[in-house]
């Protein structure tokens, strides 16, 4: 799978952590960060799978990127901060500069998180 390269450095460093691969098909948005720090456009592209660790995105292949943007999720406001890991054609490898929170992974995935208490 494509994110196994990013998978295996990170856990090296980090052994109890998941790294569990999941398809989503989704649709999606990568803003570049220009000048200052202002977003200069908003491209759009599919979400194939991801991870608490990366993403695997379909873009147009004649797109020229910056090396770091935010990756947005169709219906979830929240951006992730992202860097290229690996590209090849249209299909965009990406490694979140943090790793997702199980709760929000759990969200981007429609799935219901635990409550405790009530």
């Amino acid at each position: 799978m494509p994110l196994d390269g990013i998978h295996e450095q990170l856990h090296l460093r980090h052994p109890k952590r998941s790294f569990v691969q999941y398809r989503i098909d989704r649709p999606g948005f990568i803003t570049p960060i220009g000048h200052h720090l202002s977003t200069a456009m908003r491209y759009t592209c599919l979400i194939r799978s991801i991870s608490s660790a990366g993403a695997v995105l379909s873009i147009n292949k004649t797109l020229t990127l910056p090396e770091s943007f935010y990756l947005e999720i169709h219906g979830i406001r929240d951006e992730i901060p992202c860097t290229e890991f690996k590209r090849d054609g249209d299909e965009l490898v990406v490694r979140f500069n943090m790793f997702l929170d199980t709760d929000f992974l759990n969200h981007v995935l429609g799935r219901e998180t635990e409550t405790h208490g009530n």
